[in-house]
Parts: structure tokens; sequence; C-alpha cells
């Protein structure tokens, strides 16, 4: 019995939230009976998660706990539907500032997408990019491709991480999208 025990929590922790360093706070709940917790976006592979708050000091909706810090307790995996509608509403907010403070990992996406098919760019997978600006996209990336979002916000006159946490947000709504960048450019890295 007790090898079936720590059988289990060595799976644990090589779990898809083994790698996990941070939690973007999303929202503050009231637990019942007693306590509170929190739904957030975990860095760097973004799942939503929920866990209880053991600490309250310097807490809030937006902020970021290192898991580390012993504010937290267990943290536990949630689905997109299970979300409240305060941490719905921060998701792509949250997304967006993780992709900010860690550019060269997202930038990927604009550098190397390629065609999927005769008809259809990996850039259209973004909200609001059709074929004309996907093959316009293409051509502003020439061969050198970029280095900053900000370079390919004057390029192709979009809010490139801004679309990109869009669509990272639309496939925890609906883990169907296929392909999913979440899974291409973020999770396969941990």
């Amino acid at each position: 019995m007790m090898s079936d025990d720590s059988n289990g929590a060595g799976e644990e922790e090589e779990g898809p939230l083994s790698s996990t360093t941070l939690v973007h706070v999303l929202d503050i709940l009231d637990r019942r009976p007693v306590g509170q917790e929190i739904q957030g976006l975990t860095e760097p592979s973004f799942y939503l998660v929920r866990s209880r708050i053991m600490d309250e000091e310097e807490i809030e909706q937006g902020s970021g706990i290192s898991i580390e810090s012993g504010k937290l307790g267990a943290i536990s995996e949630i689905r997109f539907k299970d979300l409240s509608q305060a941490s719905q509403g921060e998701l792509a907010d949250a997304i967006f500032r993780s992709i900010s403070s860690d550019p060269d990992r997202h930038l990927k996406f604009y550098n190397s997408a390629g065609p999927m098919s005769l008809k259809f760019h990996s850039f259209q997978l973004l909200p609001g990019v059709g074929n004309s600006k996907a093959l316009q996209m293409v051509k502003a990336r020439g061969g050198n491709g970029w280095s900053t979002f900000e370079q390919v916000d004057e390029a192709c006159s979009i809010e490139s991480a801004k679309l990109l946490a869009e669509r990272y947000a639309k496939e925890m709504e609906d883990p169907s999208q296929t392909p999913s960048l979440l899974e291409i450019l973020v999770r396969s890295q941990q």
C-alpha cells in the first residue's frame, strides 16, 4: 500500500503543473465553509487552475504569486466553463501580460508560421486575420523574421501579442480547436 501512495506522489510531480513557477490571479472567491480560493493562470505553461489561499496578504486580482511563496495550497486544474465571470474577463489580459514578459517564446509563431494547406496559412489561426492579411504578413516577414512584437505590429498593422493572447484564450475555452498553438508553442516547450 505504501508504495502506491509514494508512486502517486511521484506521478503528480511529473504532471502538467510540475513546471509551474507563478500563478496569475484571475479572481478571488469565498470558499465555504471558511477561507478563500483563487482561480488563476499558471506560468509558463498556461493552465487554468484553482488553489486555496493560505496567506491572504498581498493577494489581489491581477497579481502574480510565486509557487515557492507558500501563499497557496495545492493547485488543481479547472475547466474554462467553471471559471467565474471575473476570471473569464481577466484571462486574455493575464495571458497578454505573460506573453509580454517572455516575448521570445511566443514570437517564434510569427517567425516560423507557414502554410497549413494550399489555401490556409497558420497566420489565419489568429482572430481577424484572413487570407489577404496572412499574405501581407508573410511578405512583410521576409527571410529575416522579427525580433520584437513591436516590429510585427509596425510591419503588419496588427497587435500581435494581443492576437496571440486571444487565440490562447479561445483554445482554453474550446480545447477542440486544432491545431492548438498552446500545445505547439507553450506546453511542448516545458
